[in-house]
This record gives structure tokens, sequence and C-alpha cells, in this order.
């Protein structure tokens, strides 16, 4: 690389230590390559959640480089993070297409999005070009949205569509939006540090890159009616990738995610829906706002990992949880209520229904200090643990944009708030349900596979709503843990040595053997079964509930054999547990 900020070296050492303790968590901020660093213990993180150096080293360690006067991919991260890609399809310094038909196929996508824009649609990406890039994202809070602009005094004078179509050279939001003083200045603060500074923008790759905008190429994009005069007296070195908007949307709802993981997937969901509405509106095309993805995402992580911000970081999370956590308005609109829609949007514009290009069978890579960005959302891990989750939840390989050197484009962060997606080796979560929030209760969403098993420790209560098919077995040693699917417990053996097994679903099968020891409960609805495919060896106590309309026989543990009983019971009045070689029925 080139030129370097005078404190780049001192500042990459404090890193290297930086780990920042938060809601009585260890929350690694950034990691040294040759020094790994684990949450619970100083053990090396296993080879395959190591960081790979780009180019540049680690971003998180050169992020403040992307200025102006560092230009090239030589001397600037934000423009050598596409070496991979990006500029494998485009080549900036002769104006030449090196991959003629992804760039093709990336304008055709561009024609057939915006020509497809509903009129509300058509409304919200004018809304989205015009206001704030930081207060966009405010509608990803929800019902949570009126605590969070009534605390931080934020405001937009775009309120509304206009009567038509704006003026030539109409200037964007002239207000600013929010406030550092206000109550929740703390987390403008960190806002405006993440998506505000020097280094923050894409001006400077822009500048480099030189690719034209998609309405520029082709009269056949259709651009937003209500901006056809800005757009067509916006200056020619207006370019497209990569997206502005799309990088502030991903640097502001990230940190904004960190700060309220209450409503995590909604806030990116939301920083998804901004690069959407650029493609939209005819003003960028679907390869520059994954590129926003990928330069903002690592932009936050950035943020977040730098000790400047520690003190702030922490301030902004108090401030935040104690001021939101209790003013959701009920009355509210909340245009990011269904999960099931979230995730189908999220998941189409990681890769815009593009074809992979390349190898798809590259394992995956973690970035060095990604695992920042699921601090807050899964506290009750530590450090390597969070870039397991991060390794085995990614894209695979192959995908345009997603395949830079260090990982950035395959992190699939809807998909890792959700959990592990395997386990790479046994699991230990221990949650303290003393500390509230996700420490207290929390469930797992995806399918968990891979040889390793899950042992659940602490007070807390974790469940588990995936297919999962993980080997390792499920040991439980303390609090809950809540089986959501009648294949959550994996095809390994249960031992229920301690705290409380839950059975949420109408029949949960164990595939193996099941143990339970003295202090230790079991407890389903009269209605629930639980199979267990090996021997079952009773113990402790059984918890039945809701048997009215039952008939007396029902069966709510079968087994292929049957050992000891249950020392204790609470059951529906009148009720009584049969033993058999095989079974325990419920009987009246």
């Amino acid at each position: 690389m080139g030129s370097r900020h005078s404190s780049t070296i001192l500042k990459t050492v404090l890193k290297s230590a930086f780990l920042l303790t938060l809601t009585g968590t260890a929350v690694l901020g950034s990691q040294n390559a040759d020094v790994k660093v684990n949450a619970k213990s100083d053990s090396s993180l296993s080879s395959e959640l190591n960081p790979v150096p780009a180019s540049y080293g680690y971003f998180v360690d050169h992020y403040q480089e992307n200025v102006k006067t560092n230009s090239t991919p030589d001397t600037n991260p934000a423009i050598a993070l596409f070496n991979n890609t990006f500029l494998t399809y485009w080549n900036p310094t002769t104006s030449t297409k090196t991959n003629a038909s992804l760039l093709q196929e990336n304008l055709d996508k561009s024609i057939q999005i915006s020509n497809g824009a509903s009129q509300a649609e058509i409304d919200r990406s004018y809304l989205t070009d015009r206001r704030d890039l930081r207060y966009n994202l405010i509608s990803g809070f929800g019902q949570y949205a009126p605590a969070f602009i009534k605390d931080t005094n934020a405001q937009t004078d775009f309120n509304a569509v206009p009567n038509a179509p704006l003026p030539a050279g109409s200037p964007y939001s002239s207000m600013k939006w929010a406030d550092e003083n206000a109550t929740l200045g703390s987390a403008v603060k960190l806002v405006d540090i993440a998506e505000d500074s020097t280094w923050s923008g894409t001006g400077t790759p822009k500048a480099y890159i030189k690719f034209t905008r998609p309405y520029r190429q082709s009269d056949q994009v259709k651009v937003n009616p209500y901006l056809k005069n800005v757009m067509a007296s916006a200056a020619a070195n207006d370019y497209d990738f990569p997206s502005g908007h799309t990088t502030a949307a991903f640097e502001t709802g990230e940190t904004l995610a960190y700060l309220f993981p209450e409503r995590y997937q909604q806030l990116i969901t939301r920083s998804s829906e901004v690069g959407y509405d650029r493609v939209l509106a005819g003003r960028h095309s679907p390869l520059a706002v994954m590129g926003g993805r990928v330069i903002g995402t690592a932009m936050t992580a950035a943020t977040l990992n730098d000790p400047d911000n520690k003190q702030l970081m922490s301030e902004a999370y108090q401030d935040t949880q104690k001021d939101l956590s209790k003013a959701q308005d009920k009355s509210a609109k909340d245009s990011f209520s269904d999960y099931q829609t979230n995730l189908k949007n999220y998941t189409y514009r990681l890769t815009y229904g593009f074809s992979p290009i390349g190898d798809t069978t590259k394992p995956m890579v973690v970035p060095k200090g990604a695992e920042v960005l699921l601090a807050t959302r899964l506290p009750y891990l530590n450090a390597t643990q969070r870039r397991e989750v991060l390794y085995t939840t990614g894209l695979p390989s192959g995908y345009p944009m997603t395949d830079d050197t260090e990982g950035w484009g395959r992190l699939n962060l809807f998909k890792a708030a959700n959990g592990f997606g395997e386990f790479l080796s046994d699991t230990t979560v221990n949650m303290d349900a003393k500390k509230g929030g996700f420490n207290a209760a929390d469930t797992w969403k995806n399918n968990i596979s891979g040889k390793g098993g899950l042992i659940k420790e602490g007070t807390g209560s974790l469940s588990l709503l995936g297919d999962n098919s993980f080997k390792g077995g499920t040991t439980i040693k303390a609090g809950t843990l809540v089986a959501e699917n009648a294949h959550a417990l994996g095809n390994g053996s249960l031992n229920l040595a301690g705290g409380q097994l839950t059975l949420s679903n109408k029949s949960v099968v164990v595939k193996g053997s099941y143990t339970q020891g003295s202090q230790a409960t079991l407890k389903l609805n009269a209605n629930s079964k639980l199979s267990v495919s090996g021997h079952a060896k009773l113990g402790g106590k059984v918890v039945v509930k809701n048997a009215k309309g039952l008939k007396s026989g029902v069966v709510i543990l079968k087994s292929s054999k049957l050992s000891g009983k249950f020392a204790h019971h609470s059951l529906p009045k009148g009720w009584h547990l049969t033993y058999t070689k095989h079974n325990v029925k419920l009987v009246k």
C-alpha cells in the first residue's frame, strides 16, 4: 500500500487487544492475524475461522485510508476491496467490459426492476432518494420508531411525494437528520461516526471505477418520474458503483442493529430495501447496490472495532436499551413486521438472482473483526463462537460481488442472527437470565447440521426452531432448552443432566438414547410425545399440562427400551402415569 495515516500502526496494535465488555459479555473488537483471542480463554481459533488478509491487509485496520488522496487500489482499501469482484468485470483504466455478459445482465436487471415498480415503490424510492441517508433507516424500528424520532429529535423535510417532477438541480434534504445533544444523542453520535466520517463515503471508489449509471446506459431503464429532471441534469461524473445510498444504509442500519438488536433483522432488511429502492428509481444497478452492502458492512465492522469508539459504543448501547425497550407504540406502522417477507427480500438482495460465475466450492472466509456485528444479537456467545456462526451461515462462493478476499461479500447477517448453521465441534452455550434480553431467552431458527453437539448451560432459555441434523448429541446442564421442531434435537442422544427440556411440538424425536438426571425436568403438553429411538433412562421430574379432551392411555414418551421412572411429577388433576417396557402413558 502507499500512504498511511500516522496513527495506523498504533491503532493496529490497540485493536488487536481490544475487548469491549458489554452487558456482561466479552466482545472481541478485532483479532490480530498472529494472535488469536478467545473471549473465554486464550486458546487459538481453529484454522478454518482465521481471517485471510487482502492486498491492503485487513479492512478494519486500514478503513480510515479511504480518503481522496488515496485514489487507487494500491493506496485505498475501499477500492481494493473490489479487486476480486467488480474490478474483474470492468477495467476502469481502459473503460473496458471484461465480463460483458455479466454487465449486460446487470443492465437487464436494472431495466426489469425499474419498469416493474409499483406506485407505492415509486413513492418510497423517491423519499429514499431525497431524505438524509441516516433518516432513511428509522422505519426499520417499526413500532419503536416514534420513540426513536422523539428522543433523537429526528427530522426530515421530505414527508410526501410532490405533485409534479422536481426541477433540475433540486437539492437533497437540507435538515440535520438528528441531534447529538438529544436524549439519545449517544446513538446519533455513533451513527454519525459510522456513516458521516471523512472515510465513510464512496466518492473516492466511484471516482476511480467510473462506471456509468444504468439510466445513462439505456433509455429502457425507467427513472423515477419525480426525479427525471434531477437525474437528467446530474453531473457527468455522477457514477454508479458502488452505491453511496446503499453503503450509508448498511453503515446506519447495522450500527442501529448493534444498539437495538431486538430489531436486528428488521433494520438490516430496511438497509437492503434502500439499495433496492435505488434500483427501482433507476439510480443504480444491482451490482452497485451489492457493492454498497459489501463496503457498508466492512465500514460498520471497522467502526465498531475501533478502540476510539469503545466508550461511546457502550454508552449508546445502554442509552438505547434504556430508552426504547419499553417504548413500543403498538398503533405505529411497522413495514417489517412479517418475518418471512423480510427473509425473502433480504436473501434475494444478497445476489439479486444472479447465477454463480465462479467456483462454488470455496470454503467460507470470515473477515477479521466481523464477529462484532453479532456482539449484541448473540451476547451469550464468545467471539470465536460468533465467528463460527458467521462461518456456518455465509453465502456459497461464486456469486457476483461476493468473493472478495476477506469474505465481506459472503456474510449473511440475517441468517447469522438466527444462530449457528452448523456445529463444527461441541458447542457450549451459557446464558445468564439475570442479564435480560437475549441472555435470558433466544430462538435459533436455522437448520443446524454438523459433527458437533450442543451443551446448554446457564439459567437462560434457548429455543430450537430448526429441522436439525447435528450429530454430536445434546446435553442440558442448566436453564431451559425448548424443542419447537420434531427434529430440533438433531441426530444424536440427549442427556438431560439438569435444567429443563420443554417440548413445544406435538412430536419430538431423540435419535439415540435419552437420559434424565435426578435434578432435571421434562415439560410437555399431554398431547405431545417424546420419541426415543434408543434406551430411555428416566429420573427427575415430569410436568404435563393441558390434558383436556384427551382419552386415557395417551403415550407421552416412547422408546425402544425403558428403564427407571420419574421420581416426581406434576400432572393434570385426576391423571397418573403408567410404565411399560417401551412407553410412559398418561392415564385417567
